[in-house]
């Protein structure tokens, strides 16, 4: 069963409230008409914080890469270069790079500046 809303519901609306009654129904598994309501409801609460604007949205491309980054870092254990590769579907090298660059990052976080 789908969302149904109305054809002059403004259209980024209808976007984030077919969104959250698809993850709603889908992930949490909610009846229809309980995700319906919790979907527009949402919609509306979208609507009052920042409707009269239009705020830009990002892909967070870079928070999503690092994120998989720091996963892979967490699952490497020094001789898996190949596994993760295949299991990520990337070249060996590519994990080597992301593995080093985690490195550094994860040295300089426990480090302490001397001055």
């Amino acid at each position: 069963m789908a969302l149904q809303i109305d054809d002059d519901y403004p259209e980024v609306l209808a976007l984030i409230a077919r969104t959250a009654y698809d993850w709603m129904t889908d992930k949490l598994k909610l009846e229809h008409q309980v995700a319906s309501v919790y979907a527009f409801e949402l919609a509306e609460e979208v609507r009052d914080v920042i409707g009269g604007s239009a705020p830009y949205i990002p892909k967070a491309n870079s928070w999503v890469l690092s994120k998989r980054d720091r996963e892979i870092y967490r699952r490497f254990t020094g001789d898996n270069y190949a596994q993760l590769a295949r299991e990520l579907d990337l070249t060996e090298m590519r994990i080597r790079q992301i593995v080093e660059k985690a490195r550094k990052a994860d040295i300089s976080a426990r480090q302490t500046p001397l001055f």
